[in-house]
């Protein structure tokens, strides 16, 4: 059984017109206006070269030096925001970290140190043009640090700002910094200044904490996604789904949340980690690689990998190896499938099961997704993105309510663009007739069915 928490992700990028401020450098001097660190989700990405004008960004003559470490789970780092420029006197600044799956999330909190509180402040997202004075709440969105009655220092020294950050209470994937800072020639106006950015990426270095005893259960085929159930493998309550932050060259990551999954098998004689694509508590997803020939095939679930603490699961023989091995993807514990209106997006089962979803209606064309399902026009080495179509080499017979889908009503067989590419997509057409109800659903392919009992609702 598996469980759908996002097959895909649609972003869908917003472009935000520009905003000119026509204010003096006085009125920016109090408070920054908000959201111009660089980060693409804040105002299409600009930065404080939006105001303050009349040199190059990032000209040489001057610089912006920002240390900043890869994070550890709740524990504080300083971070250290030297901008410099021989021809400046005044001073600013603006930082955001977001999660890289997600920019428009902030990651962590930041607090000012004791000695900066008269020229740095924190400032949270609340619609407005410079926001709310902080700390933020956890519902907000967007946090951030700045400059406050942007300092006067003296001509061609470099000035120091510093900020306490303290990163998420859990690993949540890579980490975005954006910090945009001016180096000011104290004119009174925004003119003549020079404006400098900065941007890294940062992982989680600290150790994993998970315990537990993992337990596999799920037939499976080369190639196809696997249910790998349990306990422990995540802190109580939470769940990672990969996202684009999580990627590696373009394909899933083998580790995700401090879980990683190891399999041998016919062709792969030497262990290896394989594509996760979900891990919450009692359940990891993930997907097998290639195998040749028959034979067993060996899986242990690895918690903290590559950790002084990693723990690894009794290794477990697994005799199901097979040809095809075909299964719907179904909506969080219940039977119905993982369905939506083809091309839309909108999610078709019982709102009962999922908000805000409804069910087809006879003549709709659904999107059905599912895995095992074998060789398509197209191949991928396991975990990476399906960038295109990739029909099925092998015939299916799709029914719905017990009667077979013509053919001409089955518009596309194969690998789900845009996703992982264990992950198959079928448009279905329903039938006119189709009975109202839970209807159940197969898909047959070399001899085997999609498991008994998965339904879509028509009405």
């Amino acid at each position: 059984m598996f469980e759908m928490s996002r097959l895909r992700t649609l972003l869908l990028p917003v472009v935000v017109p520009a905003l000119f401020f026509a204010e003096s450098l006085f009125a920016e001097t109090k408070t920054p206006s908000l959201g111009y660190t660089g980060a693409p989700t804040d105002h299409g990405g600009q930065n404080c070269s939006t105001c303050h004008t009349g040199n190059p960004l990032n000209d040489p003559s001057g610089s912006l030096k920002v240390t900043v470490s890869d994070y550890v789970p709740s524990v504080q780092q300083l971070i250290h925001i030297v901008v410099q420029n021989a021809s400046a006197s005044q001073w600013g600044f603006q930082i955001t970290i977001r999660e890289q799956s997600d920019e428009t999330l902030s990651a962590g909190t930041f607090s000012i140190p004791t000695s900066m509180t008269t020229t740095e402040q924190v400032v949270c997202e609340d619609g407005t043009q410079y926001g709310s004075p902080g700390p933020c709440g956890s519902t907000i969105k967007g946090q951030f640090a700045e400059h406050l009655n942007a300092p006067r220092g003296a001509s061609a020294a470099a000035y120091e700002f510093d900020v306490a950050w303290t990163p998420p209470e859990q690993e949540v994937g890579r980490l975005q910094v954006y910090v945009s800072a001016v180096a000011a020639n104290a004119d009174g106006t925004p003119h003549g200044d020079f404006v400098y950015t900065f941007k890294q990426t940062l992982s989680n270095v600290g150790a994993c904490s998970l315990v537990g005893t993992p337990v596999f259960h799920n037939g499976f085929s080369s190639g196809s996604m696997v249910s790998i159930f349990g306990a422990a493998f995540q802190t109580s309550g939470r769940q990672r789904t990969a996202g684009p932050g999580d990627y590696v060259n373009g394909a899933y990551p083998t580790e995700l949340g401090c879980v990683g999954v190891e399999v041998t098998g016919p062709g792969i004689t030497q262990p290896v980690q394989i594509p996760i694509a979900f891990a919450s508590p009692g359940q990891i997803n993930a997907q097998m690689p290639e195998f040749t020939g028959v034979g067993p095939v060996t899986l242990t679930v690895l918690l903290n990998p590559g950790s002084p603490n990693g723990v690894g699961s009794a290794v477990a023989t697994l005799n199901t190896l097979q040809a095809f091995a075909p299964a719907f993807f179904v909506f969080g514990t219940s039977m119905s499938i993982a369905a939506e209106q083809a091309g839309t997006g909108s999610l078709v089962a019982d709102p009962a099961v999922v908000p805000g979803a409804s069910p087809a209606k006879p003549g709709d064309i659904v999107s059905l997704f599912g895995t095992g399902f074998g060789d398509t026009s197209a191949t991928f080495v396991a975990g990476q993105l399906a960038t295109g179509i990739a029909s099925l080499t092998n015939p299916i017979t799709v029914t719905i309510g017990g009667a077979t889908v013509p053919s001409s009503d089955v518009l596309y067989a194969g690998l789900s663009p845009g996703s992982i590419n264990g992950l198959y997509q079928f448009n279905v057409r329903i039938p006119s007739n189709a009975p109202s109800g839970e209807v159940p659903v197969t898909i047959s392919i070399g001899g085997s069915q999609t498991q008994a009992g998965a339904t879509i609702p028509i009405q």
